[in-house]
């Protein structure tokens, strides 16, 4: 039922995962939250992308000590398994409880118009050392950098807000 609500045509021999629990756990953090947004950062695709032949053999990743694998049968009770987000789907259920979609963006996108270079500049006037500053701007890099963080996607969807509200991360 969820490929068919998404209208997806997957590739022949397509091989994927599919989270069957997002419309409870959207029901609950609907219920949860009285007024406010609901801020939702990972790595992830648009339904249109997740379930295309770029993914067919789907995006389950193990990881172990910081060592990955695609094998969730080793190490087991020791690594973590993960997969991307569909964020389509996270959307949908979202909207489906109540909540607005506010907006949608790569994470590069969304902290550069919050002004992440201006916060990155200010590292040379605060009282660090040389080498804290260094370490600093390269750790905030990681969050804009495409081979990092910065293909992230940020979803904010809202409860009790108006529609129209700007949120700055999402300026064009």
């Amino acid at each position: 039922n969820r490929l068919k609500s998404l209208n997806l045509n997957l590739p022949e021999g397509y091989r994927g995962e599919i989270n069957l629990g997002i419309d409870s756990w959207m029901a609950e953090v609907f219920e949860t939250l009285d007024r406010g947004f609901t801020l939702s950062i990972d790595y992830g695709e648009l339904s249109k992308d997740l379930y295309s032949s770029k993914y067919s053999n789907g995006t389950l990743m193990c990881y172990n000590q910081h060592q990955y694998t695609n094998n969730p049968y080793q190490n087991i009770g020791s690594q973590d398994i993960t997969s991307f987000v569909d964020f389509t789907s996270l959307m949908k259920a979202g909207e489906k409880q109540g909540f607005i979609t506010q907006g949608y963006a790569l994470q590069r996108r969304f902290l550069e118009n919050l002004g992440f270079y201006s916060y990155l500049d200010s590292l040379d006037t605060k009282e660090l050392s040389y080498a804290r500053k260094e370490l600093s701007r390269i750790a905030m890099k990681t969050l804009i950098d495409p081979d990092d963080y910065g293909d992230f996607k940020v979803l904010i969807q809202s409860k009790g807000i108006i529609k129209d509200i700007e949120l700055l991360g999402f300026k064009n």
